[in-house]
């Protein structure tokens, strides 16, 4: 009896089929009367023509492709050596075995997840960084396209799709301000004048713990008109306890990414965050920042997630001692400012705490040199609009009365000072006192023209016609010990001039001269002059 004759299969590599039991696969290998299957659960099953197999569109899941893994594993095999074996002993997937890499012989494979991998006894698995394939464009292509519209984070500040470089002094409030535009961008709402991207935030913050960071949103978000329940798109991951380190050299000096990183990346991917603040690079790089490689690379890995899910980072550093005696906020290797494509310096007043300037130090794609006055105020920043605020004002008064007392006791010793600038400058000589109650010798100088200004102090000129010179007094006390008559003389509308040398103040008439009328607190009145304010009594 003669056998029927065997089917012949209809299957060739790389269709897809369906099993009863092992579910769906991949014909690796076909003959005239059989098929090899690579399931996507990672067995394998060698099957005659028959009912066994039928067609299937399940799709191949990631990395399972082996055409695919092939060629990218070709690509290893130019960076690291190797040669190629194309069933490995768990799952069928190609491999590379006897590798060198980083100096030791170890295993390269692409696992079930897609992603290229390292493996040895002694240290594991791995991640491994995979050469990017080659894409040239011809720019004849895009003739007749729409051109894209740049987009920004913050328009013309924060470009999106880039890393952005925040630098500024230890305790100017960088943090602050980071802060403050990330949660106006989680809140939807503007901030000092800016308008950021309204949507998703991620801050990663390795300088302070959680509740300092609840404390200084609390304040920001009640600045920004809202509370803490508006912060529903803000996700804060505080690190000031833990090795935040993104990135550390490996024994080669190449910066590769750290568990925390991979982590931090993937939780970025799956929330798609508009913006990211990394806080702070002296605290998240691993590296030598002086090293150019190091550094680019550094900045590459975070350019290369804002790039993938379409966002801006915001990474902030504090500058060098040169960098802020330049002005410049630079730290370090020029590869910090030359890598990023825009970069921000924050700077404090030298005399009032609460001012700030944001100046923009490099935009490669708007116009650079652009600053914003900020203020300090009740935890947050507001623009600051060029008025002294009550506080200053107060300061102010309270720098005047130091200055008239000082004046007066110098004076009284037989020093003589000078309103210009030489060894008897008031200020100068001022600010060596012990008894200036800490007024600065730059607050000194402004109450002098303040004072000046308001008649509570004067410039007298003494000395013969050979040798005059310029004294500056307290007109309180010239009064009241009879010596009125060497102040600025002043003629008779009672209005100053080039030529008496008085122009420079408000003009003062002595008790008993002119029309002038006494006050009862031996303050005076200008007769002629019925909006003109009284000269203040020193303190």
């Amino acid at each position: 009896m003669i056998a029927p004759q065997q089917p012949e299969n209809s299957y060739k590599v790389g269709d897809r089929v369906e099993h009863d039991t092992h579910g769906a696969g991949t014909v690796i290998e076909a003959s005239k009367h059989g098929a090899v299957v690579l399931f996507d659960r990672g067995n394998r099953g060698n099957f005659g023509t028959g009912p066994h197999l039928r067609p299937s569109d399940t799709p191949v899941p990631r990395g399972h492709d082996a055409a695919e893994c092939v060629i990218r594993l070709k690509r290893l095999q130019k960076r690291y050596g190797g040669e190629i074996h194309k069933t490995s002993p768990v799952g069928g997937h190609a491999s590379i075995y006897r590798a060198t890499v980083d100096g030791e012989q170890v295993t390269v494979g692409i696992g079930d997840d897609g992603e290229p991998y390292t493996y040895t006894i002694k240290g594991g698995r791995k991640p491994l960084a995979e050469p990017a394939e080659l894409v040239l464009v011809n720019p004849a292509h895009w003739h007749g396209e729409p051109i894209p519209v740049r987009q920004w984070y913050v328009p013309d500040m924060i470009p999106m799709r880039q890393v952005t470089l925040l630098t500024g002094d230890g305790g100017v409030g960088k943090s602050l301000l980071a802060a403050q535009i990330g949660a106006a961008g989680a809140m939807c709402v503007e901030t000092l004048g800016l308008e950021p991207w309204g949507g998703k935030v991620i801050y990663l913050g390795a300088e302070d713990e959680a509740d300092e960071f609840h404390r200084r949103l609390a304040d920001i978000a009640k600045a920004l008109g809202g509370d803490l329940s508006d912060l529903h798109l803000f996700r804060l991951l505080p690190a000031a306890d833990m090795d935040a380190l993104l990135s550390a050299p490996d024994k080669h000096g190449v910066m590769q990414p750290t568990a925390l990183w991979l982590d931090f990346a993937d939780f970025a991917e799956s929330y798609e965050p508009k913006l990211i603040i990394l806080d702070t690079s002296a605290d998240l790089f691993g590296g030598d920042e002086i090293k150019r490689s190091q550094v680019r690379q550094f900045i590459s890995m975070l350019r290369k997630l804002a790039i993938k899910i379409n966002c801006a980072i915001v990474l902030l550093s504090h500058p060098s001692v040169a960098g802020m005696q330049t002005g410049t906020g630079t730290s370090g290797s020029t590869a910090w400012s030359n890598s990023v494509r825009a970069r921000l310096y924050l700077t404090a007043d030298k005399d009032d705490d609460n001012l700030r300037t944001l100046k923009g130090m490099k935009a490669n794609y708007a116009a650079k040199g652009g600053e914003l006055k900020l203020r300090w105020q009740e935890g947050a920043f507001v623009l600051d609009d060029g008025k002294p605020s009550p506080a200053a004002g107060l300061l102010a008064g309270a720098a005047d009365k130091v200055f008239l007392r000082l004046l007066s006791a110098i004076n009284g010793s037989g020093q003589n000072v000078s309103p210009n600038r030489s060894s008897s400058y008031a200020p100068t000589v001022m600010a060596k006192r012990p008894d200036r109650d800490g007024v600065s010798k730059k607050a000194l100088e402004e109450a002098m023209h303040r004072s000046l200004a308001a008649g509570t102090a004067a410039v007298i000129t003494e000395g013969s016609p050979s040798r005059q010179r310029q004294r500056l007094v307290v007109v309180a006390d010239e009064v009241k010990q009879g010596r009125a008559a060497l102040l600025p003389t002043v003629p008779s509308n009672g209005l100053p001039t080039p030529s008496n040398g008085a122009a420079h103040t408000p003009p003062i008439t002595p008790v008993g001269v002119g029309n002038a009328r006494p006050l009862e607190d031996g303050r005076q009145y200008q007769a002629n002059n019925d909006n003109s304010e009284p000269a203040r009594e020193a303190a």
